[in-house]
């Protein structure tokens, strides 16, 4: 391919992306559009976009800048080159102690909050999207959201940026003579920015409609009040890239001022008979200080309503406000509550209003705002793709504009439209699904679009788009909300910055005037949990792939497209078809780490690590099925043999010679049985096996210390340290740590032979899982005494399987067994006991395993190690290792790509003294020692540090 090559010699073959695969998982973004790149390119500086720029220019080729593609009017998508940041431009720094951030494009919103919260500071956008969206795409679009207003949008509080113009130009206006050093460099384009703010100023009809238009939020088209709020064409050029989405140049770097985050919060979900009543009441509530008021309808939360009760039937007419105060203090948020109490005793409610302070609340009802619009899309039906538009209207006409708003869908057909929105700003956001491979419906969703914009800017003078960025959804009616005066600006501004026409065409001003219609995206049905996906991206940040292969989204959007071509009978799509088949099996399969941290920030719980699961059971041949049932049948010999081959290995890896043997004997064992056998590369660190269990120290007969039944991990069996690495055995760690805390101490019979079946079901083997599960809760349950007492153990995957498998099916016969990892034990059982004054010195810095997460028990774990040491981190950046149970062996570069972030974040804590690095699962604690460099150990080996010395 002639255009990947000349990419490839500028920047490097390795980031140009040209395979099928790469192409079509990299199109899609959450809008109801779908464009195929040609070619996706990677850039690592500056230098690189400047040139890409140049080849665009004498090509005649486009570009389109993409982040974390969760864009909703279709900016982010591209049928020439699309040039993917996410990857290469994740750097970011607090400055002024959190009193401003500097960011490249790359960067997630959320992870700069994190970073910021002990600062008391945040980033004032604030859109739902915020722990997937990326830096570029939140100042680009100028996005805003709940609390954030007007005021604390991107384009207010943005200080400096770095700007690379389509001529390849360079401007940076956080150095001292930006603008001068502008008029040297471009001396026309200096002079052209300033004759167009003194025509802007000049007339007075424009410089009164660019104000008002402003006054609200607004990203229609382009940001024109920066004529108005600046004076130098340095710091105007800064601003018209804000919401420009990527048509005007590319923001390289950023500088934001934070905005402070109140810790004094009181939240409440109101319900109201109607809508109308809802809309009545967002001025007065606004007027006694309210920093969210989240207005939605009936559809919205019924959407929502299998993950919570109400107290009262959601009619079609009920609607709900979520409300937040943020104040600096206790005292102040008092009066703030009490202002809302007496505005709220005029107002109609369902029921009484509840301000709640507990976070743990708040934020079940925060989740249910965040997730509206992809639970809502997953309630489409199958084949059917989202449209969500965001529009303004005035807040005191609130009421009136929901009424016609709801009177326009049903004329076109749009009943089951849903209305949500930030009612505080009258910022109304609605979604309905449809069909759009039926040609009648396109005709229908023509007309509408008419009539909203007859609604919205004829009848209410509103705003088109609030804050998702004007994009191809909305770029044939720029013109109808701004007139032909202001309209002409902006078509100038495009024609000075990017005279070419080389960036995003059709994303913010087109001559189309029917490109809303064009390119409108098929959604094949796939299966009934996937068909629920509307490709929003929220799940990529916790997917360990994200940066290695593919996401979860991509994975869903590759599925889709084999069952669009397998209904065409071309050789193209044939063609098309085998080659994303070839290459799935390892971007698809092979690197899913199978852990379903995807679900925890879906919206709609898909699971894609389950539908992975499915595909690897299905292509298990039926001999693997039968070693599989072997293994788990004579466990203790699959166990003494994973410790013999980790001798071998060990002893191999001594010398340069023996890994050179380890390596060229393994790898056609690893190709002819990949998820079996790893290849063990010459630079493979393989931890030594484990030694025997230790004895039990001996039991008084007349005892009384409450007992427990220790439930050694099969990792703990199985893995020992790394090389280099001199620690303590676990279960010696976890027998002593619980002798301390007076427990009698018991193994259950058969220890070496039983396994809780997590290394069956991690590789889709679930017969041979459920078989081993069930020999190890007949053993629990002898050991327990029928139940009687606790079991623990020392892995967190370990107790998630055992709930899943070994207590769940002795629930089945009415029997109830009480399991535990480390952490949920300690928490609940062990403190008590010792008492909380025991601390190991320094900071204890730890790594959260995925079934700990997923299972809620976070605290339990930050309890424990702030309990028993003088500090405690998490690192911004921890996500899922994806060792997956294996994949860290077999496949090693995945972990290695799912670590690197934290692994960063580590690296600059370690710097700063006496730090431990703790998790609670083995393999976690051998993924992370790889990329730190530092050996990660059990949290019990923390406890038994901090008991040391009692």
């Amino acid at each position: 391919m002639e255009l990947a090559a000349d990419l490839g010699r500028i920047l490097s073959p390795d980031r140009v992306l040209a395979r099928p695969i790469d192409r079509l998982a990299r199109s899609v973004d959450a809008s109801i559009y779908r464009l195929i790149p040609e070619v996706v390119v990677r850039p690592r500086d500056v230098g690189e976009v400047r040139a890409l720029f140049a080849y665009a220019r004498d090509h005649r080729r486009h570009l389109t800048f993409r982040t974390a593609g969760t864009s909703l009017s279709g900016q982010a998508l591209s049928d020439d080159i699309l040039v993917e940041l996410g990857p290469l431009w994740r750097e970011s720094r607090i400055l002024d102690e959190g009193r401003r951030v500097w960011t490249q494009p790359g960067v997630i919103g959320g992870y700069i909050n994190l970073r910021l919260a002990a600062s008391g500071y945040r980033l004032g956008p604030d859109p739902a999207s915020m722990d997937a969206a990326m830096m570029g795409g939140i100042v680009a679009n100028n996005s805003s959201g709940m609390c954030c207003g007007v005021i604390q949008n991107s384009y207010h509080t943005l200080e400096s940026a770095v700007v690379v113009l389509a001529d390849g130009a360079v401007v940076d206006t956080s150095r001292p003579g930006a603008d001068a050093r502008l008029a040297a460099d471009r001396p026309d384009l200096h002079a052209a920015l300033l004759a167009l703010r003194d025509e802007v100023r000049g007339d007075d009809a424009l410089a009164r409609r660019i104000r008002n238009r402003f006054a609200h939020k607004n990203t229609t088209g382009y940001s024109l009040h920066a004529f108005l709020d600046h004076d130098a064409p340095a710091e105007i050029l800064a601003r018209l890239m804000v919401g420009s989405q990527g048509t005007l140049g590319f923001l390289a770097e950023m500088t934001l001022r934070t905005v402070a985050d109140p810790p004094a919060r009181a939240t409440a979900l109101l319900f109201f008979p109607d809508l109308r009543d809802a809309g009545a009441a967002v001025a007065p509530l606004s007027a006694a200080g309210a920093a969210a008021l989240e207005i939605m309808d009936a559809a919205s939360l019924r959407s929502q309503a299998a993950d919570r009760a109400y107290a009262f039937p959601i009619e079609d007419r009920t609607a709900a406000l979520l409300v937040e105060f943020r104040e600096a203090n206790d005292a102040l948020l008092e009066a703030a509550v009490a202002r809302a109490s007496a505005t709220l005793a005029a107002v109609r409610l369902l029921a009484p209003a509840q301000f709640t302070r507990d976070r743990a609340e708040r934020e079940r009802h925060w989740t249910l705002r965040k997730g509206l619009f992809p639970s809502v899309g997953g309630m489409r039906p199958s084949g059917t793709a989202v449209v969500i538009e965001d529009v303004v209207f005035p807040v005191a006409r609130l009421a009136d504009a929901i009424a016609d708003l709801r009177a326009l869908f049903d004329r076109h057909g749009f009943s089951d439209a849903i209305l949500f929105g930030h009612a505080r700003d009258g910022n109304l956001h609605f979604v309905f699904a449809r069909n759009f491979a039926d040609a009648p419906t396109v005709a229908r969703y023509a007309a509408f679009m008419r009539g909203l914009v007859e609604l919205v800017v004829g009848k209410y003078d509103g705003a088109l788009k609030a804050e998702h960025g004007s994009g191809r959804n909305m770029a044939p009616f720029v013109r109808d909300e701004w007139g032909d005066r202001a309209y002409g600006v902006m078509q100038r501004v495009k024609a000075l910055l990017d005279p070419q026409g080389i960036l995003n065409p059709d994303a913010v001003l087109s001559d189309d005037p029917e490109i809303h219609l064009k390119h409108l995206k098929p959604l094949p049905p796939i299966s009934p949990l996937a068909d629920r996906c509307i490709e929003c991206g929220f799940c990529e940040p916790r997917c360990p792939s994200r940066d290695l292969t593919l996401t979860p989204r991509q994975r869903i959007v590759v599925h889709r497209e084999l069952v669009r071509l397998s209904a065409l009978d071309s050789r193209e799509a044939r063609e098309w078809a085998a080659s994303l088949r070839a290459d799935f099996d390892y971007e698809g399969i092979a690197t899913c780490s199978v852990d379903s941290m995807c679900s925890t920030s879906c919206p709609v719980k898909i699971d894609t690590g389950a539908l992975i699961k499915e595909t690897r059971a299905a292509s298990h041949p039926a001999i693997a099925h039968r070693i599989a049932g072997a293994a788990a049948r004579h466990f203790g010999l699959t166990a003494r043999a994973a410790r013999f081959g980790l001798r071998v290995a060990s002893l191999a890896g001594r010398t340069r010679a023996g890994r050179r043997l380890r390596s060229g004997a393994s790898r056609p064992l690893h190709r002819a049985l990949p998820s079996l056998v790893p290849w063990l590369r010459d630079d493979t660190h393989l931890p030594r096996a484990a030694r025997g269990l230790p004895a039990l120290p001996r039991r008084s007969p007349s005892s009384a210390a409450p007992r427990v039944v220790y439930f050694p991990s099969c990792l703990t069996r199985i893995l020992g340290p790394l090389p280099g690495e001199d620690m303590l055995p676990t279960a010696q760690a976890m027998l002593d740590v619980l002798g301390k805390a007076g427990f009698d101490v018991a193994y259950p019979d058969g220890i070496d032979a039983l396994c809780c079946g997590m290394p069956f079901s991690s590789k889709a083997f679930l017969p041979a899982a459920r078989m081993a599960a069930r020999r190890t809760a007949a053993a629990l349950w002898a050991a327990t005494r029928d139940g009687a007492d606790p079991v623990v153990t020392d892995a967190s995957p370990c107790a998630g399987s055992l709930a899943d498998l070994a207590v769940a099916a002795l629930a089945e016969e009415g029997r109830r067994l009480a399991v535990y990892d480390f952490p949920a034990f300690w928490a609940e059982r062990g403190l008590p006991r010792v008492g909380e004054g025991h601390r190991r010195p320094g900071t204890a810095v730890v790594h959260p395993t995925c079934t700990l997460v997923k299972t809620g028990g976070l605290p339990d774990l930050l309890r424990v190690a702030r309990a028993h040491s003088d500090a405690v981190l998490v690192p911004a950046a921890a996500e899922c290792c994806g060792f997956g149970g294996d994949r860290g062996f077999l496949v090693p570069e995945l972990t290695a790509a799912a670590t690197a972030r934290e692994a960063a974040d580590v690296l600059e804590i370690t710097a700063a003294g006496d730090v431990g690095l703790y998790s609670t699962c083995r393999t976690c604690e051998i993924g992370m020692s790889r990329a730190v460099g530092r050996p990660y150990r059990s949290l019990v080996h923390l406890v038994h540090e901090a008991l040391a010395g009692a």
